[in-house]
């Protein structure tokens, strides 16, 4: 895993987007971890300690499906520490499958969406409480 994330923060939308402009190929669980720490570490250092909504672009984000049960640890970490929800589309189906998997793991609702303006219009309807998480509409 040569290639990294790339994070942005809108403090006025408390939105951390995530997207992946090259292939990020998470194989083994030090990769995972040094990933999940790299948005951890960036979330400190611009988000101010305040949870965020998570938008996560999967585009050129794949993950080794063997470590689901590790992949999911480091998806927790990331829900009990940085985020409000994580709001995820594109991608791959396998990653689209391993993100719903993950959610089903986890127990929570998998938020994935077919492309960004989706998933920007249902981060906006939670903050506005038009809509909520688990809702089947969304």
């Amino acid at each position: 895993m040569a290639a990294k994330a790339v994070y942005t923060y809108y403090p006025v939308d408390n939105v951390l987007e995530e997207t992946h402009p090259t292939l990020v190929d998470l194989v083994t669980r030090e990769e995972m971890k040094r990933y999940f720490d790299d948005g951890v570490r960036f979330w400190r250092g611009s988000c101010g300690g305040v949870k965020v909504y998570i938008l996560m672009d999967y585009t050129n984000l794949r993950m080794n499906i063997d470590e689901l049960d590790f992949y999911s640890t480091q998806v927790k970490r990331m829900l009990d520490i940085v985020a409000i929800t994580v709001v995820r589309y594109g991608g791959e189906l396998l990653q689209r499958t391993a993100g719903r998997m993950t959610a089903i793991k986890l127990h929570t609702p998998s938020n994935l969406y077919p492309n960004r303006d989706a998933a920007l219009k249902v981060i906006r309807g939670l903050k506005e409480g038009a809509i909520s998480l688990g809702d089947p509409q969304h």
